[in-house]
């Protein structure tokens, strides 16, 4: 056996620098807990301090919310620091299996697509062909169905005789069998794609045509969006009408647009 690793291997094994210890459940926590201590401590002091916030009633008070305010916002930005930096090896690992298992799906997913294209090929020519052969047995049986209608009408016309009405009641039955005939042709040449292309493998694996209903480019600047009022979903409807107010709308029927202040941004 050659010594010399193939690519779609080396893709499937990855690097070879072994992956770091990773902590769970309560060991993950309790080693958080250990690193993170003065995080905890001081989001204990500054949640103790909320409580002995005075009423703001001047502007001494209100700058000293601001500074509490903005301990907060420092504690938050150095407690998001360290989540980032303790999550990474995680996500990496989630990267490494994601790559591991890619390297085996995203082949086997290319080389389906492509089968079934040409699945697809074979099964619409088999459809168009047994779709042909079906509208022309439906036209041979409206052709004989017209030659019996107008057989049965001269022979009705040409009423003599009995023997004459004999043959006239043939040929109105024959002219109505023409006629059933037609129907079951013309049923047969109407059927769906699924029931003229539908294959079976060896092993129960069964292959036909589906019909569907898709759609092409969209010109935005005819499309019928009254006709789509209720198919847009509620946060597509949201994001814009707020593209609409930051292109500078401040009118818009159906909803109020209207400025307010934001919470205070203690720098």
């Amino acid at each position: 056996m050659s010594g010399t690793m193939s690519e779609a291997q080396a893709e499937l094994i990855g690097h070879n620098s072994p992956p770091p210890d990773l902590l769970l459940g309560d060991a993950l926590r309790d080693q958080l807990a250990e690193e993170n201590s003065q995080l905890i401590a001081r989001r204990d002091e500054l949640l103790a301090a909320a409580g002995r916030i005075p009423p703001i009633d001047s502007d001494d008070v209100a700058g000293r919310v601001s500074d509490y305010i903005k301990q907060l916002t420092a504690l938050t930005k150095a407690a998001e620091s360290k989540r980032t930096d303790a999550k990474e090896p995680y996500l990496q690992g989630g990267r490494n299996i994601d790559g591991f298992f890619k390297a085996i799906t995203d082949p086997v997913a290319r080389a389906k697509t492509a089968i079934e294209r040409r699945l697809t090929d074979y099964l619409r020519n088999k459809e168009a062909q047994a779709r042909r052969e079906r509208e022309e047995q439906e036209r041979l049986a409206r052709e004989a169905a017209e030659t019996a209608r107008r057989e049965a009408e001269a022979r009705a016309r040409a009423l003599a005789d009995e023997q004459s009405l004999q043959a006239a009641i043939a040929a109105e039955k024959a002219a109505e069998t023409a006629s059933a005939d037609l129907v079951k042709a013309a049923q047969a040449a109407a059927v769906k794609p699924a029931e003229l292309s539908r294959t079976r493998g060896d092993y129960g694996a069964v292959s036909s045509l589906r019909t569907q209903w898709v759609f092409d480019e969209i010109d935005r600047a005819s499309l019928d969006l009254e006709a789509l009022r209720f198919h847009i979903p509620a946060d597509g409807l949201e994001k814009a009408v707020r593209s609409f107010i930051k292109a500078g709308g401040r009118e818009l029927r159906g909803t109020r647009i209207f400025e307010t202040t934001a919470p205070p941004c203690a720098e």
